[in-house]
Order: C-alpha cells, then structure tokens, then sequence
C-alpha cells in the first residue's frame, strides 16, 4: 500500500498490479493522493469510510466470485455508499449488465484498457461530483455558524442512541448547555459580538467532549452534548470542564475582553424513571438547565429526578468538624449520603448543584463573615421547591413561630443527643415522602 500527499484521497482497488501502477500514475497527475490496494488488501474492507476518500477507483478481473461479489457490493452501495466510483471493466457483458442495474454507472464505466485522457477526465468529474456531494451534506447536517452538529442531526443522534440505551438498559446522558446573559453581550457589543460568544463556546464544547460523544447546537445560544454510557457523574464531571474552561477564558473582540459564562443541565437515562423517550430526556435535561439558570447561572445542575434513585441525600452545615463527622456516622445507618459544610459558602455551593432530601443547618451560620444568615439563603435559592429542614441552635428560646416562618421544620437546641437528629431525619423524610 502507498500513499501520497495530494489534494484529495483516491482508493484504487485492482488485481492486476502492472495496471493499478498504470492507473495510480494517471491519478495522481490530476492532483490527487492514491491509496492502492492490490492482492489480499482489497478483501480486507469489511466497511466502507466515507470520510477519508474523495473517490473509488476499481480495475478488478469479474471471473472471479470473490472479485465479482466485492464488486457488487461496491456497485450496489454496500460499500463507500456516499462516495463516487469509477469501474474499469474487462469483461464488455459484465460492464453492460452493470450500467443495465444502474443507468447512473454509464459515465462511470469504461472498458478496459483504459485510455489516459479519458480515464483522467472520468476521474476529475467524479471527484468534482463527490466534493459536491460533501458539501451537501455537511450542510445538511451541519450548523452553519459553529460547525457542529445542527439540532436536526443532533436529536437524531440522540433518538439513535436512545433506542439502543433502552434496548440494552446502559446509560444514557444529555447536557444542555447555556449561555449566561448573551442578551448582554449583544446589547452591548452587538450581534457579531453575540456570534462570536456562541463560536467560542462551541469551540470549547468540541476540545473537551470525547470523540464518541455527539455535539451540537439546539437553538440560539443552546448546545447539547449526548454522552452514551456515560452515568450522571461522568457528565456532570465533563460539563464542569466546559463551565471551567468558559469561566477561565476571556473572549477578546475588537480590542474588548468579554468574559463567558455558561449554565449547564444534565440528566441520564435510566436513571430517572421518568424518562421513556428521547423527548423526555430533552425535557429533564432543560428543567436542569432552567435550575442551573435560576440559582445564578455559572453552574451545573443535575436532575433531581435522577439523583431520587440514589441514596438520599442530607446535607449538614455547621462550623463544629467534630458535630459533622458524627453526624455523618450516625445518618450513614440509615444509608443516607451525607455532604458536609463547615462554612456557609461550602454549604451554597452544596445547594447549587442540587437540591438534597434534608437540611440540618446551624442557625448561626452565615453565607461569609458579615453576611446574610445561611437559612435566609437556602430559602432564597429555593424558594418554589420544600425540602424539610432540622434547625440547630445553642440559644433554647426560640419562637416556633420565628422557626415556622423561615422554614425550619424540627428545632433542635445544642448539645444534643444524636440519635434524637437521627430520629427528626427519618421522621421528617417520612412525612415529605422522600
């Protein structure tokens, strides 16, 4: 097999060595790189790629069956479907039979020997065909302004991997990504501006995502990324990537430096049971990214509707690392996830990436030093959703009243008895269906 640097890519497939090194010459004095199978390499091919060849070229003996079959499929589009063929045929009956089955094969078969000019301009116009061929079809699938995947192709590939998730019961993720405030961008440095954050982001999206997973651009300034196999964890993991990288990098625009910011919502098939179609992971996924956007933006969120199927989840916030490890210890008997806070901005950002079953917070706490208390933020960044809340606090005087209003459903005065904690969690879990 040899190769050469040229400005297209040419199989040639032929059983005749001094011919194909007749024709491979001819080839590449159009301007064109030759592959050239002879012998054993031809029955290799199992499968057509598309991607790296512009053309086919065949000068194959069809008095052999083997030959004669790998011909056929190559005829009949079983083989580099998409791609234009030229045939060079021995056999003047066999070249009719073919041009009989396909009337389209009559510029595109000639007998054999081939004759230079002729075989040259065959090659040219075919290759002329095929690059037109790629355009078309990029276009078709492609998203003009960023190059990726349109939202056609791309749901497409997702109803794809979809069937075959449910099919197999593997995993299945989507992360819808978003732009935050690009209204402001384009109000403020105009739509190129706009379209050129959206290019910026779309180029970061494709460093990072894996070559197996598919990409796009739904609409506007949203993107999807569709990750098979991959688990909620793995997603959220590569979608904290894409909101680093975004955060870190600056977008310089006519001697203007724009920052970016994205929000991103994932969800994952079979995770949650809500989802039965590809739709409906559309649809959590785009709840997520609403949650994402509503907490502040500039965050991943995942569906709570997949984490439901999980352990659940109590989140402790309190400056006391003796009280947390405790806690951890004792709530883990009820196989309970425990995540731990020891300061209020450790907690928010707990909150920020999903709402947990159960709060257990120090009243005391503040979201920084000088800061609005730490319960007046939870309820802030969820103000639609109810989770119970367990209320700790040195001071015995509270007014349960006070407790009521912002949002602590069980008070519980310092020092106290973990097991009466351990007892409030499984009492107030029952009593939210949780």
């Amino acid at each position: 097999m040899s190769t050469e640097s040229a400005s297209g890519h040419v199989l040639l497939l032929t059983d005749d060595r001094e011919a194909g090194e007749r024709l491979a010459r001819w080839i590449a004095a159009t301007g064109h790189a030759v592959v050239h199978l002879a012998g054993a390499e031809k029955f290799l091919l199992k499968e057509g790629d598309d991607e790296p060849v512009d053309l086919v070229v065949t000068d194959l003996d069809s008095d052999d069956p083997a030959i004669r079959a790998l011909q056929d499929r190559l005829v009949t589009g079983d083989l580099f479907r998409a791609i234009p063929k030229v045939h060079v045929v021995r056999d003047l009956a066999r070249m009719r039979s073919l041009r009989e089955q396909n009337p389209a094969l009559s510029a595109f078969t000639i007998p054999a020997p081939a004759q230079e000019e002729d075989f040259q301009a065959r090659v040219r116009l075919a290759v002329t065909i095929g690059a037109l061929r790629h355009q078309l079809a990029r276009h078709s699938i492609r998203d003009a302004l960023t190059g990726l995947m349109n939202r056609r192709y791309l749901l497409l590939r997702l109803e794809e991997e979809f069937s075959r998730a449910r099919r197999y019961r593997s995993a299945l993720s989507l992360a819808v990504i978003d732009i935050d405030h690009l209204k402001d961008i384009n109000d403020g440095h105009g739509q190129s501006a706009g379209d050129a954050a959206i290019r910026h982001v779309g180029r970061i999206i494709r460093s990072l995502v894996r070559r197996e997973d598919a990409m796009g651009r739904l609409n506007g300034d949203v993107f999807g990324v569709v990750l098979a196999g991959n688990r909620y964890r793995g997603a959220a993991t590569m979608a904290n990537k894409i909101r680093t990288e975004t955060a870190e990098s600056v977008l310089e625009l006519d001697g203007t430096e724009i920052a970016m910011r994205i929000s991103v919502g994932v969800s994952t098939f079979p995770d949650n049971t809500v989802i039965r179609t590809a739709d409906d992971l559309v649809r959590t996924a785009e709840d997520a990214l609403r949650q994402a956007k509503a907490r502040g933006g500039n965050r991943v969120f995942i569906d709570e509707g997949v984490l439901r199927k999980e352990r659940r989840v109590v989140l402790v916030a309190d400056p006391d690392p003796h009280l947390l490890e405790l806690t951890e210890d004792l709530l883990a008997l009820d196989d309970f996830r425990v995540v731990k806070a020891g300061t209020g901005r450790t907690a928010l950002e707990a909150l920020r990436s999903h709402a947990p079953d159960l709060v257990v917070v120090d009243l005391g706490m503040r979201e920084r030093e000088g800061g609005a208390p730490l319960i007046e933020k939870i309820q802030q960044m969820y103000p639609g959703s109810r989770f119970p809340i367990v209320g700790l606090s040195s001071d015995g005087g509270a007014d349960p009243d006070v407790m009521g209003r912002i949002g602590v459903d069980r008070f519980i005065t310092k020092p106290f008895s973990l097991s009466l904690l351990r007892s409030a969690a499984r009492e107030l879990l029952e009593a939210y269906k949780v």
